[in-house]
């Protein structure tokens, strides 16, 4: 496999994401059909776009003898850059109501967790039976408030992270593993320039 010049270090291999998205995937059934049974046995499952598209599409496969219904929401806190602001802000809201619904926030990588709690309590306020979190990625140095993902498949480290849905500037979502950026690359990149 090639790596991308971009790339420090390669921090989650293919085979390990898809090991854990089939573990998320069992682990979460059996809450949904044993621990918590869903309305209808049904689970709305909400994704964060745009990072969480790689993620969502392998870990739902792994659901098993719980329905699943998908919906996205679009919620900022990047805004391009590296480091995420004060204040995430929705700029696509969810098309139906929720009312009474079990509800699986399904996010890529949970850092400072200001995004996450917001969606929740936003969830509640529009009236969600129950609201859980599952994120491939949890990066607990970053964490700014007290929030834990209910289910999560790796722990990371502080480092700026690209890769299977995590993006530098929109790009870079496309790589099959995650990986730690090298930011001294980052600074001088020439994206016109094939490497």
């Amino acid at each position: 496999m090639k790596i991308h010049p971009l790339v420090k270090e390669i921090l989650i291999t293919t085979e390990e994401i898809d090991e854990k998205c089939f573990e998320l995937g069992q682990q979460i059934s059996h809450y949904y059909l044993n621990e918590y049974p869903a309305k209808d046995n049904t689970i709305l499952c909400l994704g964060l776009l745009k990072g969480c598209i790689p993620f969502m599409a392998k870990f739902i496969a792994h659901l098993v003898g719980v329905e699943c219904e998908t919906e996205y929401i679009v919620v900022s806190s990047y805004f391009g850059g590296v480091k995420s602001k004060d204040t995430p802000q929705i700029l696509l809201d969810l098309p139906m109501p929720i009312t009474n619904r079990d509800i699986l926030l399904v996010e890529d990588i949970i850092d400072s967790g200001k995004t996450i709690k917001m969606i929740k309590d936003y969830l509640y306020l529009k009236g969600a039976r129950s609201v859980k979190v599952v994120t491939l990625l949890d990066k607990k140095a970053g964490r700014k408030i007290n929030l834990v993902a209910d289910w999560y498949g790796f722990d990371v480290p502080p480092a700026f992270l690209i890769g299977f849905g995590l993006d530098y500037q929109e790009r870079l979502r496309n790589l099959p593993y995650i990986a730690i950026a090298d930011q001294e690359k980052l600074a001088t990149w020439k994206w016109d320039i094939k490497k």
